[in-house]
């Protein structure tokens, strides 16, 4: 099952920041909101699930579903926006 502690430790393995610096050097490292180049993250535009309860590993999701954000706009996105969830 989903469990957001987790997560967080799945984003500091080096899996994930392989795929975050890929991430960040398609955009240039550059918020794709704000063009802020500090504070820089990079963004899941959705949270896939399998049907088991498991979240797909942070690395696994395709640079479609990805995008930097600086840590501003990346929160700010958080408070206004509901992130869409997908059952694989």
């Amino acid at each position: 099952m989903y469990n957001l502690t987790d997560y967080h430790q799945l984003l500091q393995r080096p899996e994930w920041k392989a795929k975050r610096l890929e991430i960040l050097d398609r955009d240039n490292h550059v918020c794709k909101n704000c063009g802020s180049t500090e504070n820089l993250q990079v963004h899941h535009k959705q949270y896939h699930f399998f049907k088991n309860g498991r979240i797909r590993n942070p690395w696994e999701y395709e640079g479609v579903y990805l995008i930097t954000l600086c840590h501003r706009c990346h929160e700010a996105g958080h408070k206004k926006y509901i992130i869409p969830h997908r059952t694989l």
